[in-house]
């Protein structure tokens, strides 16, 4: 992250977590009294620190024990750490306007009045540990990855912005089904960019672009090699967006929290935080 978005985000971020602590500590339990000010003795004096180790821990997806290291603090305090400050950022994200909406209704009224007519689909899965339940094992086992992950998709335009993520769904689930349920209604006019996962998919509203499949026994003519190729040379952006999305490692590399919640919250930041790299460059671009 850049200096000038360090600080722009941190402006916000400072003004939450003041406000937190005034009425919570760490853990989240109501104080009786409001407080004004830190405790000397707190292990992360300033929000500037609070912010740089949370964004690390994002950033390099380290153990627990290797990040106390880093920080001078225990394994525990850590975990309370984490816990307390992701949803500061998460919700920092979401006054600075560059979180991606999670519901379709709101991406609707958005892409109305943008008048955005190009959008990419499609979804991104992370590595998590199998678990000890043998009923869970099978819900979160992806059979085509052949491995126990979380997944999400993404709608994104031309330009790499991310308007729209889904929950996060078990590795169970298929694209076409994952979209499904979103029951997205787009602006008429809109055209949905998508790849063979979606296959059938064919929203209200949106005129959908997708490559042909290879029927069994049989290839494909030259005309539909040629079109499945532009098609590809054009949905390559949406790797790249994957790509930036994924520089934070907690997202790239198997992550190691188990609560359902927190698995959520990293994927919303990381979009997050990919979107105000994006609004940077932006306006770095127009000056």
């Amino acid at each position: 992250m850049a200096k000038e978005e360090f600080f722009y985000l941190l402006e916000v971020f400072s003004d939450l977590w003041e406000n937190y602590y005034k009425h919570y500590d760490l853990k989240g339990n109501i104080r009786q009294k409001p407080k004004f000010k830190e405790d000397a003795r707190i292990s992360l004096c300033g929000t500037e620190e609070k912010l740089l180790f949370i964004l690390t821990y994002l950033k390099e997806n380290p153990t627990q024990q290797y990040q106390g290291l880093l920080f001078r603090m225990s394994q525990g305090k850590v975990s309370i750490w984490v816990k307390c400050l992701l949803p500061i950022l998460q919700q920092s994200l979401e006054i600075l306007g560059v979180a991606a909406h999670r519901t379709p209704c709101n991406l609707y009224k958005t892409l109305l009045v943008l008048s955005k007519t190009v959008l990419w689909i499609d979804a991104s899965e992370r590595n998590i540990p199998r678990s000890q339940d043998y009923e869970r094992q099978q819900y979160e086992y992806s059979g085509k990855k052949k491995q126990h992950m979380v997944k999400n998709h993404i709608l994104s335009d031309e330009n790499g912005y991310i308007w729209y993520l889904s929950p996060t769904y078990a590795g169970s689930i298929h694209d076409k089904t994952m979209a499904e349920e979103s029951e997205y209604i787009f602006p008429e006019g809109t055209i949905l960019l998508e790849d063979l996962g979606y296959l059938g998919f064919k929203p209200e509203g949106a005129e959908v672009l997708t490559p042909f499949k290879k029927p069994r026994n049989r290839e494909l003519s030259e005309a539909q090699k040629q079109c499945n190729k532009t098609i590809s040379a054009i949905r390559v952006k949406v790797e790249h967006v994957f790509a930036s999305v994924k520089r934070l490692r907690i997202v790239k590399d198997k992550i190691r929290l188990k609560n359902t919640e927190m698995r959520d919250i990293v994927m919303v930041i990381a979009v997050g935080l990919h979107n105000l790299r994006w609004k940077f460059r932006q306006n770095l671009h127009h000056n």
